[in-house]
């Protein structure tokens, strides 16, 4: 079983961004996670605003992954957000390319960016954004597990429910 490495920020850019940037010095299996970001984004650089402290905001570093495997990836990661929401009541579905959704509103987002050369990818980031404890989505059709079941969630709990999760699916 893989063994995680994490490392935490109160505020930083873009925790994508930062295992891309620094991907050769780190471990598979690194996790970064933040209580804010600056600059989160999604799909085709669409920015997203998150309130700070409210919502689970990680990336994860898989490194040396074969170029077949993106698609499993994607899977095992969808799954595993399916069964931390589902043990919280949610009934979710899934949007392409990249969005969880609950009664027809956005409540996790998922990026996947890669880096390959030769028949592997450098590495495999996985960002995942999801609303917790948000109330306001100003401009966005979105909703946070809070309003949907109306209790306010411990979102380091819920960050180590997903992660233990993860691990636990991991193909």
């Amino acid at each position: 079983m893989a063994k995680l490495k994490i490392i935490s920020f109160k505020q930083i850019p873009s925790t994508n961004d930062y295992l891309k940037k620094n991907y050769q010095d780190l471990k598979s299996f690194t996790v970064v996670r933040t209580d804010y970001q600056t600059q989160g984004r999604g799909q085709f650089e669409r920015r997203w605003h998150s309130a700070r402290g409210k919502n689970l905001l990680c990336s994860l570093l898989l490194k040396d992954v074969a170029l077949d495997q993106v698609t499993l990836i994607k899977e095992w990661v969808k799954s595993s957000i399916f069964s931390l929401l589902g043990s919280l009541g949610l009934d979710v579905y899934f949007k392409e390319p990249n969005d969880v959704y609950v009664n027809d509103k956005k409540l996790c987002g998922i990026l996947i960016e890669t880096q390959s050369s030769g028949t592997k990818f450098d590495y495999v980031v996985v960002g995942i954004g999801l609303n917790v404890n948000q109330v306001l989505f100003p401009g966005y059709k979105a909703t946070s597990i809070f309003l949907e079941t109306k209790k306010v969630y411990d979102v380091k709990r819920l960050y180590s429910k997903l992660l233990s999760t993860l691990l636990e699916n991991y193909f």
